[in-house]
């Protein structure tokens, strides 16, 4: 046993960049649709007011952000790659749809045919391209069970003398069967998991593959209302690596809500020693001072051997740590834990998302290497503050990141999947850095899991996240029971590395007991953290529970690893006046977090033009229309609001008092929920941007990168450090907040205050506060005496200052104050305009 640490430099290896376009430089990018021009940004953490700023502060994370998305080791491999990927593939379903009604299983699968055969008639058969993904449904909402075949022939060398072959996938949406040269090599579900096969004695000169891909709640898939893609409704509802080939003939209407299937990531050969290397997890640990190396290994025969474990700083210049361990390989499956003291190392966080490259090397007895393989991780912890692991000033549920309190400021993603799978890496890299630049910390990956490219690139810019497994119905069956505990565990497994992963969650807005769950991922990863079901208020009595159902129970030995959640469209999905929007702030008690909540906003009229073709020709700004896939009736008392206290009338005031009501109702349930921290340990507004045209137009940035005015409202409210104003209920007095999600208190600070219609000052003064450490508090509530009656609509300004007189943070606000005076006035005249409507 040894161990070592040495410091490396650039020069001590060759540089290698992860991808030559993320050497990040102020350039034309995805945001010149826009029009907008890249110009410099002054330093420091600007909060973007319009979308001229937008792009000034994404250029500025690109150059802060720049050294973090370098990767300095060089690659280290071994194996030998033959990737299988290509449009000579050939597909046919054995089952298009089963007639079975959603939410039930088959009471047993049918027998496979004898597809598998080299000499198969083919004339039924149809020419396909792999990776692919394709998705249906039943009808909206109800995802549609099938079960498709894939063939491909292939020529290949037989296996050289001492070598071992291995067929390997990368993903299959749901479960795979697979045949080669009519041999059955076995079988994997959960789409998100890579798996493979030893073919070293099956692999032939001329190969028959055949892969039978089951998919669907009817054979025990714990199916989402979402998938790894989004699914819109369009004539040819596939994926392909080609962007330009996929989903042609979208559809303007709702999204499809079904279910996903397929073949979607890269299939490949994989040539390797005897002895390789099956899986590698590792995870530093900032208190410990140390790492924790897993390393799982896959050996034919019994050759004595040494395990070194090299851990290289990955995006920056430091020290690097090795450890050489001996290792004695017994059979397959073998399992070695190394502990690399790592002194000095360097945490990652969200504004220093400092990675290491954990370097396995499997030696043989004369020193020669079998295998390689690398893996990235973080120096991080993540804890949970519970009843059985209690912390002295923090209330139960509360996150530590790195030892210190962590408030979530997230938001729904859905789409970067595509992104990736189409190769457009720069405008998710754009998307990102719109997160970051409007003070997001984290993403929930919403009802599914992102691909590790992803992740990666997310670790690298310091973004948290939330994956999902997704599953929304309820366990009735035993295949769908152990399709959710096998995702369980995989997923506890396949984001084990990633340090920006601090939240795994089961299923969406179900109820059922998750107990067998966690313990199943708890298995794999007994320090992760965990939201069982996102959407679902555990711990709460039957007639408090949503539609009268009960929420769920937990051992206290899981709960000290569980987080509650739940989904609250309060303000979008009612019937009432502004009054029913308005959201009290909690009392204090076990904290939980805001998974989904949100209101729709058209797009701009000028991404409107941008739509498909096959969606019609525009309607003209001054037409009584609406257009596009929307939710929205043109009058309500969200677009009355929205139009503050006017009837909206044609497309381009449609257009504007949506996106107004979408600002309004994201800053009045934000800032409760900011004002809340003993109640609420962060949110996740839903969602952030539409990939494809007006997918989902609950969005806050349109799938051109056109940010919405509900993004500059979570610009605001998600500022770590910001004054806050809160209306009383009846809109005459304001009180004044300060929230404050840093480890920092400030006591002495004073917030200056502005009331303010067209420019003319109509209330000003100043409030003097402390400001504690993570948490919120009141500094008093100001009369608006000197705001007229009349007058419907305000601008706030707060500026926040420390005793020194330097400035710590700042907010701006429209309010519609007259939502709040008034809100009968107001509902009163969005009836009459309905029964105009109606009267048309």
């Amino acid at each position: 046993m040894s161990c070592s640490a040495t410091t490396l430099s650039k020069s001590s290896w060759p540089f290698r960049s992860l991808n030559p376009s993320w050497q990040l430089t102020v350039r034309a990018s995805c945001f010149a649709i826009l029009g907008i021009a890249a110009t410099a940004a002054p330093a420091g953490d600007r909060t973007p007011t319009n979308p001229a700023e937008v792009r000034e502060r994404v250029a500025e994370l690109r150059r802060r952000f720049a050294p973090f998305l370098q990767s300095l080791p060089p690659k280290a491999d071994l194996r030998n790659r033959r990737i299988l990927r290509g449009d000579d593939w050939q597909t046919r379903f054995e089952i298009e749809r089963t007639s079975d009604k959603p939410g039930k299983t088959m009471a047993s699968r049918p027998v496979a045919p004898d597809w598998a055969k080299a000499d198969l008639d083919l004339s039924e058969w149809k020419p396909t391209t792999v990776p692919e993904w394709r998705y249906d449904a039943l009808a909206t909402k109800q995802p549609a069970s099938c079960i498709l075949w894939y063939r491909k022939t292939f020529k290949a060398a037989r296996a050289p003398e001492g070598k071992r072959v291995f067929l390997c996938f990368d993903g299959v949406d749901w479960e795979a069967e697979v045949w080669l040269n009519g041999k059955k090599l076995g079988g994997h579900a959960v789409y998100f998991e890579p798996f493979r096969f030893d073919v070293t004695n099956v692999i032939a000169e001329n190969n028959t593959l055949a892969v039978r891909v089951i998919d669907g709640p009817q054979f025990g898939e714990p199916a989402a209302y979402w998938a790894p893609f989004p699914l819109p409704p369009a004539d040819d509802r596939r994926y392909l690596s080609d962007r330009a080939k996929s989903l042609t003939g979208l559809k303007g209407n709702d999204v499809l809500c079904g279910s996903g299937y397929g073949i979607h990531r890269d299939v490949y050969l994989e040539t390797t020693a005897p002895a390789m290397i099956a899986e590698l997890q590792a995870r530093g640990y900032p208190a410990k001072k140390e790492a924790v190396v897993h390393v799982e290994t896959d050996v034919v025969g019994n050759r004595p051997a040494s395990l070194r474990v090299d851990l290289f700083p990955e995006n920056f210049e430091g020290a690097f740590f090795s450890r050489t361990e001996s290792f004695a390989p017994q059979k397959s499956g073998h399992r070695q834990t190394v502990t690399v003291p790592m002194p000095d190392a360097r945490s990652w966080s969200p504004d220093t998302p400092y990675l290491y490259r954990c370097r396995v090397s499997l030696l043989d007895g004369a020193g020669g290497t079998l295998d390689v393989r690398d893996a990235l991780f973080g120096h991080r912890a993540v804890e949970l503050v519970s009843e059985l692991h209690p912390r002295e000033g923090q209330q139960a549920g509360t996150l530590l990141l790195n030892g210190r309190p962590l408030f979530i400021r997230g938001t729904n993603i859905q789409g970067f999947n595509a992104l990736w799978f189409w190769g457009e890496r720069e405008k998710l890299l754009d998307v990102l850095l719109m997160l970051k630049a409007a003070h997001f910390n984290a993403v929930r990956s919403c009802q599914h899991v992102t691909f590790p490219e992803v992740r990666e690139m997310q670790d690298r810019l310091g973004i948290m996240s939330e994956q999902d497994v997704g599953g929304r119905y309820p366990l009735r069956g035993e295949q769908v029971r152990n399709g959710l505990l096998a995702a369980s565990a995989a997923i506890a497994r396949h984001c084990y590395n990633n340090p920006g992963v601090i939240l795994l969650s089961f299923s969406n807005e179900t109820h059922f007991d998750p107990s067998e769950m966690l313990r199943a991922a708890r298995g794999v990863d007994p320090e992760r953290i965990f939201k069982p079901i996102s959407g679902n208020m555990p711990k709460v009595a039957r007639s408090q529970a949503r539609n009268g159902r009960e929420g769920y129970e937990l051992s206290d030995e899981l709960w000290a690893a569980a987080i509650d959640d739940f989904h609250t469209y309060r303000g979008w999905y009612f019937k009432g006046d502004w009054s029913a929007a308005i959201c009290p702030l909690l009392p204090p008690d076990r904290r939980s977090t805001i998974g989904e909540y949100g209101a729709e906003a058209l797009d701009g009229y000028e991404t409107m033009k941008r739509y498909p073709k096959d969606w019609g020709p525009l309607p003209a700004k001054e037409a009584d229309a609406l257009f596009g896939h929307v939710q929205l009736e043109k009058a309500d008392v969200r677009q009355l609001v929205g139009f503050r206290g006017r009837k909206p009338s044609n497309l381009g005031e449609y257009i504007e008092a949506s996106q107004n009501y979408q600002y309004d109702l994201l800053i009045e349930l934000t800032r409760a929920w900011r004002l809340s921290p003993q109640r609420i340990a962060g949110y996740f507004q839903f969602h952030f941007i539409d990939v494809l045209p007006a997918n989902w137009p609950k969005s806050i940035v349109s799938h051109d990168l056109a940010p919405k005015r509900g993004y500059f409202a979570m610009a605001q409210v998600n500022q770590p450090l910001v004054p806050l104003p809160r209306p009383t209920k009846d809109g005459r007095a304001m009180e004044l907040w300060v929230a404050n999600d840093l480890p920092k208190t400030h006591p002495g600070c004073r917030i200056f205050w502005r009331v303010a219609e067209k420019g003319k000052t109509l209330a000003e003064s100043t409030q003097r506060v402390d400001v504690p450490a993570s948490g919120a508090v009141l500094a008093g509530t100001v009369a608006l005496n000197g705001v007229p009656d009349d007058v419907e609509v305000v601008d706030i300004r707060l500026k926040l200052e420390d005793a020194q007189g330097a400035l710590l943070g700042h907010y701006a606000q429209e309010m519609y104050i007259g939502a709040w005076r008034h809100p009968k006035a107001s509902f009163e005249k969005s009836s009459s305009v309905k029964a105009e409507v109606r009267g048309n």
